[in-house]
């Protein structure tokens, strides 16, 4: 991070070079092996858990229906059942968006270049995370926040990181809205409440949505809130009786650490 100091003459600073396809083959080989060894490995070494590889969901509420990937369906009865799904992320209705090759996080973590203007539409985890990432490897960045940066936390916090963002060059425009994107000749054009904004790539990430929509949860009699998410009580108990949800597809906070608590919680009732 170092830019200049009283000692240039001596000692030069020099700035990393980034080797992004060599850096995605760490990032995903580290992926790999925590996926294997946190999950893969664990469920096939245990004579007790059967996998089935399709698209699942709820006949009623002891049964689901599985469309198999390799073809087929299967139904699978049960006396309890644990939703997990997750979640996916969240794309807002912006007139041309969907007509783009706009960015979410997914394409973001395995892109193997580094775009010379990135901007990110959003103002959430998600967003500040990646639009650093990529500002301290070359991009030149600019966040459009609708409000401002982590609005729904602590203003203190967004005010800190949104200061410390601009001493490290990254462009924070609050109260800034995207009414239309296009794109033409490999480059984004945003129609903004502001003006035009120009950039090599977009990123969007304004939040993700429970994975609960093809789930048939109204068969089963599960709840969901206004954003889709399963609601769920102190054990993650859902509103359908012998049926729990943890992790992001329910009304808990989106955070890794509060989905593994939640499978804990629910290992041990």
């Amino acid at each position: 991070m170092r830019q200049t100091s009283p000692f240039d003459a001596g000692i030069s600073a020099s700035a990393p070079v980034i080797n992004r396809s060599c850096l995605l083959e760490q990032q995903q080989g580290r992926v790999d092996e925590l996926r294997h060894a946190k999950y893969e490995g664990i469920l096939a070494s245990n004579p007790n858990i059967a996998i089935l590889h399709g698209a699942a969901r709820f006949r009623d509420r002891h049964t689901l229906t599985v469309a198999l990937t390799d073809g087929g369906e299967q139904g699978v009865p049960f006396d309890r059942c644990l939703i997990a799904t997750g979640a996916s992320a969240a794309v807002p209705p912006i007139a041309g968006l969907k007509d783009t090759p706009y960015w979410t996080s997914t394409e973001a973590l395995a892109s193997d270049t580094i775009p010379s203007r990135l901007a990110v539409i959003g103002s959430s985890v998600v967003a500040v995370e990646l639009a650093q990432a990529f500002a301290r490897q070359g991009s030149r960045v600019t966040i459009l926040a609708r409000h401002s940066l982590l609005f729904h936390e602590d203003p203190a916090i967004g005010e800190a990181v949104t200061a410390t963002f601009r001493a490290e060059g990254i462009d924070v425009l609050e109260q800034m809205q995207a009414s239309h994107v296009s794109y033409a000749s490999g480059e984004f054009v945003l129609a903004t409440n502001h003006g035009e904004l120009r950039a090599d790539q977009l990123l969007v990430a304004t939040g993700r949505s429970p994975n609960t929509r093809s789930l048939n949860l109204e068969q089963a009699g599960v709840e969901r809130d206004e954003r889709g998410a399963i609601v769920i009580d102190a054990s993650m108990r859902t509103s359908a009786p012998d049926l729990y949800a943890a992790g992001d597809c329910t009304d808990l906070p989106q955070f890794v650490y509060v989905a593994a608590a939640a499978g804990t919680a629910r290992r041990s009732t």
